[in-house]
């Protein structure tokens, strides 16, 4: 069996064992009863038992798949539009958007309106970079500007979300929630939310797909790329776009899930070639079983909350390290 067909097979194994791990008693048997009963194969689990299932672990697994997938791509679209392989898309400063608008809602008190109102404002303060972003690129059409406005603007909105961290110093919840918030979570996340976060995902995930021809050639360079007849403006709008969605619509429903964005792209390309026709799908594969794991390996300590976040720096920065080491910088 090839590479890549075996890895096509780990996002529905991690799948069922997202569903079978965690608190409620319910194993790994019940859980593929219940989906099976679900899809009319079998008996039904009890109604609480199988609430457990398709209520609180299903819509959480799918999310965190979702969110991971999302994340990898645009990595591997932000290292493709800057041929870095070290770009993260972090950069483009969307992440940190979402990050303020979601500190601002807490300064503010808006959660106590509703699970619904820190994702919604996480998206519009995400949607708010990228149109500023976009704005500024049309301005001025350097890659260079591109990527320096970008991390103008994720400084700013840090900086502004520690202002407001300042002013609310003598709230503690305030602190504990932007905490939380930063190292990522799947605590609560429902079908409602995976409907939130689905059509900017899918939007940016076909969005990708598009350009896999334009950044293969823009490996060759930009000279030569523009001679081939690509539009270097359009492709990069194009991909900040993407990207854009992508990582807002992560952040806006998850947090921050650190290093996804970086990492999964390396693997990607070793285990299949840089070639973003197989590269982009295949970094969206690996995205979403990483994340998946990692919030499954979360769940499966029930005496501590562990934020995924922090699991994938601590898997990720020595993967990360180690491939360093052995296949060198240029060969990433």
């Amino acid at each position: 069996m090839r590479l890549r067909h075996l890895t096509a097979l780990l996002l529905p194994a991690a799948l069922l064992l997202a569903l079978g791990t965690g608190p409620g008693e319910v194993g790994l048997d019940e859980a593929l009863r219940s989906l099976l009963a679900h899809l009319g194969l079998g008996d039904p689990l009890p109604p609480l038992r199988d609430a457990i299932v398709w209520q609180l672990r299903l819509p959480r697994a799918l999310l965190a798949a979702l969110v991971g997938a999302a994340l990898a791509c645009a990595g591997a679209l932000t290292q493709g539009l800057f041929r870095n392989p070290l770009a993260d898309p972090g950069v483009l400063g969307v992440s940190a958007g979402a990050m303020l608008a979601a500190v601002i809602g807490f300064l503010l008190g808006a959660e106590s309106s509703g699970l619904w109102v820190t994702p919604l404002l996480a998206a519009a303060g995400a949607g708010l970079v990228l149109v500023i972003l976009l704005a500024l690129h049309r301005a001025n059409h350097s890659l260079a500007t591109l990527l320096l406005s970008g991390f103008a603007l994720g400084t700013l909105c840090a900086a502004i979300a520690t202002l407001c961290l300042a002013l609310g110093a003598q709230r503690w919840d305030l602190g504990l929630r932007v905490m939380q918030w930063s190292l990522g979570s799947f605590e609560g996340r429902t079908w409602i939310h995976l409907a939130w976060a689905l059509p900017p995902c899918v939007l940016g995930l076909a969005l990708a797909a598009s350009l896999r021809r334009d950044l293969d050639t823009l490996h060759l360079g930009h000279d030569v790329a523009a001679s081939l007849g690509v539009d270097l403006v359009r492709l990069r709008r194009r991909t900040v776009l993407a990207v854009g969605l992508l990582v807002g619509a992560a952040t806006a429903i998850s947090g921050v899930i650190a290093f996804v964005g970086l990492l999964v792209p390396h693997l990607a390309r070793m285990q299949g070639g840089p070639g973003h026709r197989h590269l982009l799908p295949r970094a969206a594969l690996l995205g979403a079983v990483l994340v998946l794991l990692v919030d499954t390996l979360a769940r499966a300590f029930t005496s501590v909350v562990l934020p995924p976040g922090v699991l994938t720096s601590l898997l990720g920065a020595p993967l990360f390290l180690w491939l360093l080491r052995r296949r060198g910088l240029r060969e990433l």
